[in-house]
Order: C-alpha cells, then structure tokens, then sequence
C-alpha cells in the first residue's frame, strides 16, 4: 500500500485537527476528527475488498522477439459472490500493464498488455500484481497474484544481406513444385474461367474444341538450404544466431524450405508456419539449454 498526494494531504488535515481538538478541547473538532478516522477506515475496508478474491490468467503470443514489444493476453477473474471490482491495474514481468475499469461478480474481464523481453531464450511469468486506487484515491493498495505462464523468446532478426545463399527471385536454379503456378511445366489442360492470364491460354486446342482451353503450370520452387547458425555471418555468436532468424523468416515468407543444424541435429526443411516456430525455438535455445 502506497500514500497517494490527496491521501497525504487528508492525513496531515487529520492530524492538525486531532492536534487542534486536543490543545482547545473543543467538542465539535473532536466529532470532526471522529468522521474523518471514521471516513478513512470505511475506505480502507472498501478497497482491501476491492482487490481480493481475484485471479490472473496470462497467454504469451506464441512468437516473441526480444527486445521487440509485443502484447500479452490478459483474463482476470472476480470470485467474489456479492461485490464487483473497480479500477484494477494488473502489472506483469516484462513492464506491461492493463487496466480494467469494472470486473462484475463471478465474472471476467479481458485485456492486453505490451511487454518486452530484453533476452532470447525461455521466459516464465510467476506473478502478476494487481493495484487499485478504489475508493477514493487516497492509498493504492496492491496484492501479488500468481501465474503459470511460460513463452520462448526468439532472437531479434539481424539482416545479414551479404550472405548469398538466398536468391533475389524465386525460381532462379530452383525445382519443380506440386502447388499450381505460372512458371513451371504444363501438367493439365482446363477450361478458361476469365482469371487466367492470356498467355496461358492455349490456342490451338481451342480453336479444336471451339471454346478456350488454358494450360495448367506447376510453380518453380527453390531448392531446399540447412542453415548452420554456427557459420553463419556474425562478430559473435549472437550476430550469427540472429541472422539466422532472419533468414529463416525470409526464406519461409518466399516459399522456399529451409532446415537448420544445430546441437548434432538436422531438422529436414519445409515452409509451414509451425516450422518455421519450431526452427526460432531451436535458434532461441541453442548455447543455453
């Protein structure tokens, strides 16, 4: 619990009219003293009311880069029967905070928190605290509530734009691919819907059937690269891990697979997003586990 400017304030009022009834005797200071002890006392039970029976829950974003804010998802939960809260501010590990204006009885309320993490590497939130000025401003009384939340924090990427082993244009030395593109090999003759382009089109067999014909093309893909973060570009360890993040992300948002070595381990490529995360996890951890 913390004084606040206007709590200060009504407490030096007090004393000086405590200090006044005293010295004069005067009744009608003491029954004023009486109601502002008394004031003071229905506000302090009010807000010891306001934060208890209350309970946090916390979802971390499943990619977070550090020293790169981010948002936390926030539920925080009134057990309470009979009594709502008012004016919450919940503060977590990583410098964010919410705020929740009304949370009603045996209900919840949700929010967001910015956060940052300074660090890669495994992250856990034990506690959050959860502060309120409620009734009227004088204190701000806080409670520690517990939390299970634990997150991988990714490298912040680090362009290293000299290292040539991903091409400007895809498809430049690349292979063939299953998904439909403009650029590969014909695989099938369809009929024209109007959204293809009119080179596709092709003209002499539908000139035969009386109606436009286009060719279907595979796209061309890039050849799969393992990365190895070890010699990647970089002054340090931490240059080349970070560069790697980055070409991870580059790669995969330009369709091309990319494993990685590291620790002993090959993890064989592929461009899916949950790949991608798990590549970043590996990156996070590796020289710290």
């Amino acid at each position: 619990m913390r004084l606040t400017r206007p709590g200060i304030a009504y407490i030096v009022i007090t004393l000086l009219i405590g200090f006044a009834a005293v010295n004069t005797g005067n009744n009608l200071l003491y029954l004023i003293v009486s109601a502002l002890l008394g004031f003071m006392t229905v506000s302090g039970v009010a807000g010891w009311l306001n934060i208890r029976g209350l309970a946090l829950q916390v979802r971390l974003p499943d990619e977070i880069y550090a020293d790169q804010e981010t948002f936390a998802y926030l539920v925080i939960v009134n057990r309470k029967r009979f009594v709502p809260s008012f004016l919450l501010r919940v503060s977590v590990e990583g410098g964010g905070w919410a705020d929740f204006n009304l949370v009603e009885r045996q209900a919840d309320e949700a929010g967001s928190a910015a956060i940052r993490f300074p660090r890669r590497g495994i992250v856990t939130l034990g506690r959050a605290v959860v502060s309120s000025p409620f009734p009227i401003n004088f204190f701000v009384r806080s409670t520690v509530l517990p939390l299970d939340a634990r997150g991988v924090v990714f490298p912040s990427p680090l362009p290293c734009a000299g290292f040539s082993v991903l091409p400007e244009q895809a498809g430049r030395g690349g292979r063939e691919s299953l998904s439909p593109g403009y650029e590969g090999e014909v695989d099938r003759i369809s009929d024209y819907t109007g959204t293809e382009p009119f080179r596709l089109i092709h003209w002499r067999l539908s000139a035969r059937h009386g109606s436009l014909k286009v060719k279907g093309m595979t796209a061309v893909a890039d050849e799969p690269i393992i990365l190895d973060p070890d010699r990647l570009p970089g002054s340090d360890r931490e240059e080349r891990i970070r560069c790697g993040v980055w070409l991870v992300n580059r790669a995969i948002r330009a369709n091309r697979p990319v494993g990685l070595f590291v620790d002993g381990r090959t993890i064989a490529p592929d461009t899916s997003r949950a790949h991608r995360l798990r590549l970043l996890t590996e990156l996070a951890l590796h020289g710290i586990r």
